[in-house]
């Protein structure tokens, strides 16, 4: 990134970016193809999907291995992953239905929200969720509600799992990533990066009248401390 830009239409579109960023969510889907290395079977490659039949005939079984980042997909185009995703996950039969629990752990590059430069991201994310019959959902009592976001209710024979690997990744990125505590962001008029140039001086600052000095100075404090 240029150290300075060059005209006030490109600082425009740089800033532009950072706010759109700001706006947008952030989403993953997986491939097709997605698949599990499984580390117990000496390297094989295998998918997500379980079988209830095998669900109800192991009762719990495990799944430990590295989920390929090739076999992941990025709806936005602000972050990559940097490292396949490391998976440990449990499944276990129920008397109404089935638990799926486990953690994951990667690494993704992602914009830094202040000065946009890209910074690494340590990914830690929890797998929880209790699988039941469709038919159960009416039998769910009212009190129990607040733990409905947990639940998820099924119909079919055959399951998905990387669904939950991505709700687990999703969940752990933070909502305002930096490249580092003190980041600095970037000039507010010329968009030049702060960091790279801490005694910078803008030659574009817009000649205000100076009985809004004051109030400029407090909103630029206030957009500073919203990022």
């Amino acid at each position: 990134m240029q150290t300075l830009l060059k005209t006030s239409s490109e600082a425009c579109s740089k800033i532009s970016i950072l706010e759109t960023y700001h706006l947008r969510p952030l989403l993953f889907t997986t491939t097709n193809n997605s698949s599990i290395i499984d580390l117990k079977r000496g390297g094989k490659k295998m998918n997500w999907k379980v079988e209830l039949s095998e669900i109800e005939k192991k009762k719990r079984f495990f799944l430990e291995g590295i989920f390929e980042k090739d076999g992941i997909e990025l709806d936005v185009g602000f972050c990559r992953f940097l490292e396949p995703v490391q998976v440990k996950m449990v499944v276990a039969k129920t008397k109404d239905g089935f638990t799926v629990g486990g953690y994951v752990h990667t690494a993704i590059e992602h914009p830094c929200a202040r000065c946009l430069e890209p910074a690494r991201v340590e990914i830690s994310g929890v797998i929880e969720a209790l699988y039941l019959p469709e038919s159960m959902r009416k039998n769910v009592k009212e009190e129990k509600l607040e733990s409905l976001k947990n639940i998820i209710y099924y119909h079919e024979t055959e399951f998905d799992l990387s669904e939950r690997i991505i709700e687990a990744i999703v969940v752990a990125v933070p909502e305002k990533v930096l490249c580092k505590p003190d980041c600095k962001g970037l000039c507010p008029y010329c968009g030049a990066n702060l960091n790279e140039e801490p005694d910078h001086k803008c030659d574009k600052i817009p000649v205000v009248d100076s009985r809004f000095e004051i109030l400029a100075e407090l909103k630029n404090k206030l957009k500073n401390e919203e990022v």
